[in-house]
């Protein structure tokens, strides 16, 4: 009787091993659920995603993107990469989202609002666009070297002509180095582009 338990016991373990573990009862798990799209996208920014990934979500999710750059209550760096993300995503409704999220929040002496409207300004320069000048230049004004750094860096983006006028009236009067060093940049960069 002691041998006959002992094949029964060595004949489950062999089962048990062939399936790859343990028994499974399928009423005993509910089925994983998918997570949403946001969920799914929330996720992919919060650990930093790839330009290809922005790329990827701004050609299919950019009503997400948006969605999540706006939500106050998601993670800053999450929608500070949103942002980031829109610069992807060419088509009039993301363009008019970045140039309305940067006039709503400008200025505004909140740390978040400051740093997202730098992305949403990189993400402008990136588009360019008939408004995109009036939109960042007014950036170039901020009390924030850093705005004023990104807001010259977006208008270099743009390439376009009538970003040298206000870039060079900020060189004129701008005290910070690297501010400088930014602006004579961009100066660079839209003359070059004649």
């Amino acid at each position: 009787m002691a041998g006959a338990i002992i094949h029964i016991a060595t004949l489950l373990t062999a089962l048990v091993a062939s399936d790859g573990g343990a028994p499974s009862n399928d009423r005993a798990k509910p089925p994983q659920a998918k997570p949403s799209p946001r969920a799914e996208l929330e996720a992919a920014l919060a650990k930093g995603a790839s330009p290809a990934e922005l790329q990827h979500w701004a050609a299919t999710a950019d009503g997400l993107l948006m969605t999540l750059a706006a939500d106050p209550a998601a993670a800053e760096a999450v929608r500070g990469r949103a942002l980031a993300g829109l610069a992807y995503a060419r088509n009039g409704r993301a363009h008019a989202f970045l140039e309305n999220f940067v006039i709503e929040k400008t200025p505004s002496s909140d740390r978040v609002d400051r740093l997202l409207v730098r992305r949403a300004a990189i993400s402008l320069g990136w588009q360019g666009g008939p408004r995109v000048v009036e939109v960042l230049a007014p950036l170039l004004d901020s009390a924030d070297a850093e705005v004023r750094v990104d807001a010259a860096a977006a208008l270099g983006l743009t390439r376009a002509r009538e970003a040298e006028a206000p870039l060079r009236a900020r060189l004129a009067v701008e005290s910070d180095a690297g501010v400088k060093r930014q602006l004579e940049a961009a100066v660079k960069a839209v003359t070059a582009a004649r």
